[in-house]
This record gives C-alpha cells, structure tokens and sequence, in this order.
C-alpha cells in the first residue's frame, strides 16, 4: 500500500517514514503544501498523513481542494494545535481522523491502519488472491492454502505488485520503478541468462565499503 507523508520537518518527516516503511508501506514524501498537492492529484494512494502547518500552505487547504477536485483519499491529519474548534474545522473539511502531535509509534500504527481500511472498501479489496495464495494488503500477512508464509518486507513489496498485476507481464524496468525506487533501494534487477533473475546492489558515487 502506498501512502503520501506531508511535513515541513525534516525530522519528523524522517521519523514517521521510518516508522511507517517498517509496516510493508511504500512511502512518498512532501515537505511543502505545493509539492504535497501535485502528488495527491496525480498519483493514486492508499492514505496521507498530512501536517497542518507547513510553510507555504494550511493543511485545510490542500485537504479541501482535494477534496474539490473529486480526490476521496482517505486524509489523517496531524498537528499540535488541540483545540476543539480545529479538530472540528480539519473533520467538516473532509479528513478522516485528526491526531494531535506528539503521537507514539504504536498509536500512529493504528490510525494509519484503520485511515487505510477504510479506503480500500471503496477501491481495492484489502485482500487480493491469486491460485491458492492470498496476501492481506492490511495486515501484510500472505497464506499458502492454510498455511502461513513469511516474507521480508522487500519481498512483500514485489509479491503485493505482482499480485495486483495478476495475468499480467510485469517488466523488470516497472518492477524498478515501483518498488526499489519507492523503497529507495540502492539496486537492480539484473537477468542470469538461461538461470533467472538476481538482485545487485548499485555503487554510489563517492561512497565506499
């Protein structure tokens, strides 16, 4: 699933994506209300988890011209302000949950679980199924039959595309772009000849073991 994180810190915006991408979630960033708003009108995600006070644009007013422009992702809002009058303005805007800052890891966990079930009841099933294999897109759990199968995170990520692609030629290029991109993997997907195919790690300029 993928989900859009909104804030002008720099930290808090690296926190929260570390804590969210350990949950199997592919995270995009946005440290201004500009760039946050080009995103949700051109990508679809799964939530956004955006912060009220940025510095070139209210919260409110993103989450409402979303809105206007017909775009029904389900929005979590985040501030430090707690007052009443806010929390209630953010909820008649159109966001589906309000949380006040500081919030534990544990708690932002759950708002982002529950914010995610409640879009995919209306655009894609949280469960998606191909053969005998079935992957829950919110719980991250996949069954083989009866039993439980463990994957990495990485390897829920490309299981998770190409189960939503199923039938479909999927091409190592796509397989880059959407997930070790998205990831921020420092690899590629590189082809064995008449073997398979192999994960290889890419140098970074400048950078040495």
């Amino acid at each position: 699933m993928r989900l859009l994180v909104v804030d002008d810190d720099s930290a808090i915006l690296k926190l929260i994506s570390r804590v969210l991408r350990d949950e199997s979630y592919a995270i995009d960033v946005a440290s201004t209300g500009e760039e946050a708003r080009m995103l949700a009108l051109v990508n679809e995600y799964d939530g956004i988890i955006l912060d009220l006070q940025l510095g070139d644009r209210h919260g409110f007013e993103i989450l409402q011209e979303l809105r206007r422009n017909g775009r029904r992702t389900p929005v979590l809002l985040y501030s430090g302000l707690s007052d009443t009058d806010t929390i209630v303005r953010g909820l008649d805007a159109g966001a589906d949950d309000y949380v006040v800052k500081p919030v534990s890891n544990e708690e932002l966990r759950a708002r982002v679980r529950t914010l995610v079930r409640r879009g995919s009841a209306s655009r894609v099933s949280e469960q998606v199924s191909a053969g005998n294999l079935t992957l829950n897109r919110l719980t991250r759990r996949v069954t083989c039959g009866k039993v439980e199968v463990g994957l990495t995170s990485m390897e829920l990520k490309l299981l998770e595309h190409l189960m939503l692609r199923t039938g479909e030629t999927v091409s190592r290029s796509e397989l880059h772009d959407r997930v070790l991109d998205k990831a921020g993997a420092s690899a590629v997907i590189a082809t064995r000849r008449g073997i398979g195919f192999v994960l290889e790690p890419v140098s970074t300029p400048g950078v040495t073991a």
